[in-house]
């Protein structure tokens, strides 16, 4: 998602609840950021807390883990 667009998302939202159902890269200008980005709330996250949020969701749906 563009940053501008996901700058625009956030400040729409505003600070309703958001489960983050999916996150995109950030990128400005056509280069990708090290950060990604909510597509329903523009939230942004590291790429750690991506993970860990990845990690969450897989153990409550009990989607086997890689090693």
């Amino acid at each position: 998602m563009e940053y501008y667009k996901a700058l625009k998302l956030k400040e729409e939202w505003g600070d309703k609840p958001c489960n983050h159902p999916k996150l995109e890269k950030v990128y400005y200008t056509g280069a990708f950021l090290i950060n990604y980005v909510c597509t329903q709330c523009g939230a942004e996250f590291t790429i750690a807390e991506k993970l860990e949020m990845d990690l969450a969701r897989k153990k409550c749906t009990g989607e086997k883990l890689q090693a």
